[in-house]
């Protein structure tokens, strides 16, 4: 996984219109691909503004923490990010501004990573290259302050190893089908989440906290069956899960889409309660 670094400052990104999406795959994705996530727990409410240098701008308000969009399709090429706080004016200063080039063919998550002060957007390139027979394909984005470095387990068998706070781990292929991830800390109780996988999807599982206690959401990248990345949560269960995968979506965002960027972005996941 390679990771890129834009201009640091307290940032979150992300989303848009909640609306349910079907999956779609990763083998057959063509085009460019963004998609926003907020990952910083004492990070307020902020509204981001992506423009392309050919001028072109997506505007997507009330991004909170934990949110991750689905992806949009968007041109290759330079774009800036700009955040401010939710509501602010589109004429006052950003609390920070970040660059990404985007290549053609490739997908991106611009997360807003780490703790409030000396936080910077970090560029993940999403791998969808689709998994074997029989597997799934999945990374760690580590977004709990509170919960240092973690290790991730899937189905009982070690997957990832001291994923710290504000980074995300390598893509990892595992075992498709019904299984829990266990979330250890670097300090208090593991936490054991309960989903399912499926065959030849790709996932990011992002770790957050909420209301004192781990959580994850586990976003869906690609699924493998149709022409474009999905992204979004799909399901964020903590340890509290009853029904796995079963979505919860909240409000639709208003977003202004100006030009080439075309594809409203949209937000969804889930939080199932026991």
């Amino acid at each position: 996984m390679t990771r890129r670094l834009l201009a640091g400052g307290v940032v979150a990104l992300l989303v848009a219109a909640l609306a349910a999406l079907s999956a779609v795959p990763a083998a057959a994705a063509t085009g460019t691909y963004l998609r926003l996530a907020h990952l910083s727990p004492d990070t307020p409410t902020v509204d981001v503004l992506v423009t392309s240098f050919a001028g072109t701008s997506l505007r997507l308000p009330g991004v909170d923490y934990g949110d991750v969009s689905t992806y949009t399709e968007i041109e290759p090429g330079r774009y800036t990010l700009e955040m401010r706080p939710a509501g602010a004016p589109e004429s006052a200063a950003p609390i920070v501004t970040g660059t990404l080039d985007a290549a053609e063919g490739s997908a991106y998550t611009a997360a807003g990573l780490g703790p409030r002060d000396g936080l910077a957007v970090t560029v993940l390139d999403d791998d969808l290259t689709t998994p074997g027979a029989g597997q799934a394909r999945v990374r760690v984005v580590q977004g709990a302050e509170q919960a240092g470095a973690v290790g991730v387990r899937w189905a009982g068998a070690p997957a990832f190893d001291g994923v710290a706070f504000g980074t995300a781990s390598d893509y990892a292929t595992v075992p498709a089908g019904q299984g829990s991830f266990e979330i250890t800390p670097a300090t208090g109780p593991a936490t054991t989440v309960p989903v399912r996988l499926d065959e030849g999807a790709i996932y990011s599982a992002v770790v957050v906290q909420r209301d004192g206690r781990l959580d994850l959401q586990l976003a869906t990248d690609a699924d493998g069956a149709a022409a474009a990345p999905t992204g979004g949560i799909d399901t964020g269960m903590g340890g509290t899960a009853e029904h796995p995968n079963r979505p919860r979506v909240g409000g639709a965002l208003a977003l202004l889409v100006v030009g080439a960027l075309g594809l409203a972005a949209h937000r969804r996941f889930a939080h199932q309660h026991r």
